[in-house]
């Protein structure tokens, strides 16, 4: 990818946890949220999760929307999509019904896509 290109233009979000960050606990929100720190947990939300490449999370991960280019020790459950950026490396299964994989990603774990066969 071409350095002046950033691939987090496309996902602009409404709160923003700084590098310099670090949350412990369960976290519940809607509409969208980047995380550039460090989180441990669980994570469960409505609307969009951007995990910056400088994100480190350990938690399973419940949300509509995930776009992962840090490091996520845990599972993912994406209702909606799941894009892993070439900066990501997951360590967990993930679940969803559209997965977009960058070149580059470390993934090591299973993947369920059955929700693709699932009607709304």
């Amino acid at each position: 990818m071409p350095q002046n290109i950033d691939p987090y233009r496309d996902y602009p979000t409404v709160t923003t946890f700084s590098v310099n960050t670090s949350f412990e606990g369960t976290l519940k929100f809607q509409n969208s949220l980047r995380i550039n720190g460090d989180f441990k947990g669980k994570i469960e939300a409505t609307g969009l999760l951007v995990l910056g490449p400088n994100s480190k999370v350990s938690a399973d991960i419940i949300c509509d929307e995930v776009i992962v280019g840090g490091e996520v020790k845990g599972n993912i459950t994406a209702r909606k999509r799941l894009e892993l950026l070439e900066t990501a490396k997951v360590y967990g299964d993930i679940k969803t019904p559209k997965l977009k994989i960058a070149d580059g990603v470390i993934f090591e774990g299973k993947c369920d896509m059955s929700m693709a066969n699932q009607k709304s």
